[in-house]
């Protein structure tokens, strides 16, 4: 495959022209950002489970399905309960363990003096989390450990545990020094940082007793309190309203269960004394109000902002990640977004995800209040969906209404913040994708250049690709090939072209060839993605057939992965026969910058193609140990000269090594053709040197078959 430079790779570090935006990418880059989204993400697979399975008891509870199901119902709706206790319980815990090993791996490395293992981070997290969140009862420890109202807790002691721990585990003053520990090496880095895990665990130890002589008798019960402290003598108002969706909210973007933990709030605004003492405009508030006007696909107006991605969010996984949310979305579970997107502590979300809640309960209280819409007083299931809530709430048509206008509005409100995200993310896949770059062009053996391997960003942004990859290759356009004319001055005409593959992914755009090619040998695809160009470049020259000249030849660039497999040489004889074009029209150019050793099963291989008729092009030569061993071992015709030697100046070394490829060329018997051809003083001091045949940019750029074609046509003579 072909490693030109691309026209279309993306520069290194896009940078975005919105300072804030740019701010707001660094932040969402660093450590503890992204540690907490992998412990987020971490528990996505359960929370997606448990949705489903909430959804399902939710359809099986309207009467025509119980009745449908009969006795079955209750089996359904009790293995349900039993998922849903298994997956959204223990939320708490993963995100503990998650985080407090994301971020011990991320802000380490191979090169620290006191190295720490992530997992040792992870139990000392999950100590410290036990200790300050441990309840009396079981039903307490149901909660300290759920998605709901014990999350705050988890991520609060995940990150300060996590961060004394790692600060005291990386000094000599807290570390063991053990020497003949065992013959596993676990054994005695987990004796080193013994010293920091138990200043850690007594630290959390002491603030549990501390919050207890304090009158709380966990660490959630005390946010709790905190929490509820400021609405002690509120009533049912338009502040109200728009006080209790911001405080929820906040409490969702840290984490916890906003309606859970602001209940005793709302019990205490629709308390008897509290109507009594509220003037007639307080019935705007009641049991179902929040639900029904604020909670559209969950708390944070989710199901506003799945469409908003839907429509303004071009990237695969976040619309699969959309399309995942969807159905629970529309029975008001918000939790695949929440942890997969995620929202918590989002910067780029928070302003939408607090707010929008926020207009949206003043929107329901202003409608209620002037009449437009009957109060919403009716009881209504919390998992009822949008529409159908807010008629059977209010009794009437416009409550439904209400709820339309205010999923319009919430998607327009998210709609800008999506295409924030969007950019950011743009930007961070140009930044991975030059880091792809530069690892694929590495002077590397393929074994080690492994681009799914690579950590970080990078490492993520290859596996996404190399999954659209195995997807394009069963797609009969996503790649294609273009083509970059080779020009014989003496002659004046074309005298060949060489294929050159092209990725325009529908998401991120041009991705450069040699990313296209390492990924496909990363997930062992070389051969398939091989096969693929090959018979495109012979389709494309038996297209041509007598519209150009008879021995025009169209060049291929074949990995050394390829020459290693058997019957590579089989394969190409198959292609050739399969698209009628004559052997002698083929070139098959091997790429020297790779360290190579060539096989002996690979030069029988080319010695068979080659007596067929193929010719065999050494690609990027220059004057190395590895040229010279290749002129010996290959059947060669053709040698390219690399593109680095082309930029000289009059008299310098590269024109003195140039001059003797080209005299060594003509005692082998060998054609040289020069590649990276881009300014026009370049071509007469090749001349000077002996050099013919020529390829690059001052003569054409790669062009699509049809106007290579008439390139070719229009370029008999060259001047």
């Amino acid at each position: 495959m072909a490693t030109e430079p691309s026209p279309g790779a993306p520069a290194s570090g896009g940078r975005s022209p919105f300072p804030v935006i740019e701010a707001v990418g660094r932040f969402a880059a660093r450590p503890f950002m992204i540690a907490l989204r992998r412990g987020l993400l971490l528990s996505l697979p359960l929370v997606l489970v448990g949705a489903f399975a909430l959804f399902i008891t939710t359809i099986a509870a309207f009467p025509a399905v119980a009745e449908l199901l009969g006795g079955g119902a209750d089996i359904v709706r009790a293995v349900c309960a039993s998922i849903i206790d298994a997956t959204f319980g223990l939320v708490a815990l993963v995100v503990v363990i998650g985080f407090s090993h994301s971020l011990a791996a991320l802000t380490g490395s191979p090169a620290d003096r006191y190295p720490v293992r992530p997992s040792g981070a992870s139990v000392v997290a999950l100590t410290c989390f036990f200790i300050t969140v441990a309840p009396d009862t079981l039903d307490q420890w149901k909660a300290a450990l759920s998605a709901g109202r014990g999350l705050p807790a988890a991520l609060a002691v995940a990150i300060s545990a996590s961060y004394l721990f790692l600060f005291l585990a990386r000094r000599p003053l807290f570390r063991l020094t053990l020497r003949g520990s065992g013959g596993d090496p676990l054994v005695g880095d987990l004796f080193s940082i013994l010293p920091a895990g138990a200043v850690t665990i007594a630290a959390f130890a002491l603030v549990r007793q501390a919050q207890v002589g304090l009158g709380a008798p966990d660490l959630t019960s005390a946010l709790s309190a905190v929490i509820e402290a400021p609405f002690s003598g509120a009533g049912p108002s338009a502040l109200f309203a728009a006080a209790y969706a911001l405080a929820s909210q906040v409490i969702w973007f840290l984490g916890g269960h906003g309606a859970n933990i602001m209940a005793p709030v709302l019990e205490h605004i629709m308390s008897p004394a509290a109507q009594a003492a509220a003037d007639g405009q307080g019935r705007a508030i009641t049991w179902s109000f929040f639900s029904v006007y604020t909670a559209f696909g969950g708390s944070g107006a989710s199901l506003c902002l799945i469409a908003a991605l839907l429509l303004g969010d071009r990237d695969p996984s976040t619309r699969r990640l959309a399309w995942l949310s969807l159905l629970p979305a529309l029975i008001n579970v918000n939790e695949p977004l929440v942890f997969g997107l995620p929202l918590i502590l989002n910067p780029v979300y928070a302003a939408p995800f607090i707010l929008t809640p926020v207009a949206l309960a003043l929107l329901g209280y202003g409608a209620t209040v002037l009449g437009f819409v009957p109060p919403a007083d009716l009881a209504v299931s919390w998992t009822m969906p949008p529409l159908f809530s807010g008629y059977l709430a209010t009794g009437s048509p416009a409550g439904a209404v209400v709820q339309a206008i205010g999923i319009v509005g919430g998607t327009l409100i998210y709609w800008p913040f999506v295409r924030i995200a969007a950019r950011l993310r743009h930007v961070a896949n140009a930044e991975a994708l030059s880091t792809l770059l530069v690892a694929a062009e590495a002077d590397e053996t393929a074994q080690s250049r492994r681009l799914i391997d690579l950590p970080g960003t990078a490492g993520r942004f290859a596996n996404a690709l190399a999954q659209d990859l195995a997807e394009a290759l069963k797609a009969p356009d996503k790649l294609y090939l273009n083509y970059q004319p080779q020009i014989c001055v003496e002659e004046r005409r074309v005298f060949g072209v060489e294929a050159l593959l092209r990725w325009n992914h529908d998401v991120y755009g041009p991705i450069p060839p040699p990313v296209t090619v390492a990924l496909a040998e990363d997930m062992r695809m070389i051969d398939q993605l091989g096969e693929h160009v090959l018979r495109l470049a012979c389709r494309q020259r038996a297209d041509w057939g007598n519209a150009v000249a008879d021995d025009l030849v169209v060049s291929v660039n074949v990995s050394p992965r390829q020459l290693q497999e058997p019957g590579f040489d089989n394969m190409v004889l198959r292609v050739l026969a399969e698209e009628g074009l004559e052997p002698r029209l083929l070139e098959l150019e091997i790429t020297e910058s790779t360290s190579l050793a060539p096989a002996l099963q690979a030069v029988e291989a080319l010695q068979r193609l080659r007596e067929v008729g193929i010719r065999i092009a050494l690609d990027d030569f220059g004057m190395g140990h590895t040229s010279l061993r290749y002129l010996r071992e290959l059947p060669l015709d053709t040698l390219k000269i690399d593109r680095s030697l082309t930029f000289s100046s009059h008299g310098d070394l590269n024109e003195h090594v140039i001059r003797s490829i080209v005299a060594l060329s003509r005692t082998l018997g060998l054609t040289p053709v020069v590649e990276g051809i881009e300014q026009p003083e370049q071509l007469p001091r090749f001349v000077d040197l002996g050099c013919a045949r020529f390829q690059g940019y001052l003569f054409s750029q790669p062009l699509a078959g049809g106007p290579c074609l008439d390139y070719i046509r229009a370029n008999t003579r060259v001047s």
